[in-house]
């Protein structure tokens, strides 16, 4: 993740206490949003901007440009829903309803364009400055779409996006995928506070998700694209995952089907991919109701 300017935001947060309040048409003080231009304008792709809304305020409204995924957290860092903000999809803002958090990942470089309603210098402005350390991890558990839903129920995933990972060729769709000729397995992209839950934690849910022992095959869902595993991007969490995969082989005879590799790539999938079951709770799924109710419940002990 790109580290924030510590100085720019200083800066912005001075500015942001001499600024007067916002005016009738509901735009920022000129200079004050020419600094934010110039700020949101260097965000790499994979920063997190946490935002908070004064509860004794109205909504917020901001609109961006680019593609940016807005998480929304109430105040015990659980996920209340998730979208992606993008030309393509055709949403070009979101409403930051009164006393939540929002996490907004820039998915590409992107502008913060309208701001309206807050006020948002006085109080959106300092959330951005409490920023908190987060973590990937990549997990292939057959059919995307309840393996992505069932990780959202985890207190402590910050963000969670559907695609393909460690395949043979560039930009796969999932038609291409779906023909297991690609080398590519569905996989979700887990973005988690480690200071909320390990990814220890993490993997040992992971396995209650899937058969472990079942190669190629989740459920009724069968072929190359469905094969579970653990990718990884950060070398020192190689012991952790060697951990957990070994205390799990002592609860089967026959050796464990889930691959552990290094993540080679990953291609996001279709925007109609993502949270699936959230768009279509009635739409098919591998996994049972039950799954994502003890995913909900479950705590870490520490």
């Amino acid at each position: 993740m790109k580290v924030i300017d510590e100085q720019l935001m200083n800066d912005l947060a001075e500015e942001a206490k001499k600024s007067p309040r916002l005016r009738k048409n509901y735009n920022f003080h000129q200079s004050l949003q020419d600094k934010c231009h110039r700020f949101l304008n260097a965000l790499e792709p994979g920063t997190i901007i946490p935002v908070h809304h004064h509860p004794d305020k109205d909504e917020t409204f901001v609109i961006l440009r680019g593609k940016v995924r807005v998480t929304t957290y109430n105040d015990k860092g659980e996920v209340l829903e998730s979208c992606v903000i993008s030309h393509e999809s055709g949403r070009y803002g979101v409403d930051i309803a009164k006393n939540v958090w929002h996490g907004l990942e820039c998915l590409e470089p992107s502008v913060l364009m309208e701001c309206k309603a807050g006020p948002f210098v006085e109080h959106e402005v300092d959330g951005i400055l409490e920023t908190k350390p987060t973590k990937d991890i990549y997990l292939a558990g057959g059919c995307f779409w309840g393996t992505e839903h069932y990780f959202k129920q985890i207190a402590g995933v910050a963000i969670t996006e559907v695609g393909f990972a460690n395949g043979h060729t560039a930009n796969p769709t999932y038609k291409d995928v779906y023909t297991d000729q690609t080398g590519f397995a569905e996989t979700v992209f887990v973005r988690f506070y480690p200071d909320v839950v390990s990814l220890e934690f993490l993997l040992q849910m992971f396995f209650k998700a899937i058969d472990p022992t079942s190669l190629n095959k989740q459920g009724h869902d069968e072929g190359t694209r469905y094969r579970t595993g653990v990718y990884y991007t950060d070398p020192e969490d190689l012991p952790v995952i060697e951990k957990v995969f070994a205390e799990e082989q002592k609860n089967y005879h026959q050796p464990l089907a889930v691959e552990k590799l290094p993540l080679q790539n990953f291609y996001t999938a279709e925007e109609y991919h993502q949270d699936y079951l959230d768009k279509n709770p009635d739409g098919y799924c591998h996994l049972p109701q039950s799954l994502f109710e003890f995913a909900r419940k479950a705590k870490e002990h520490k």
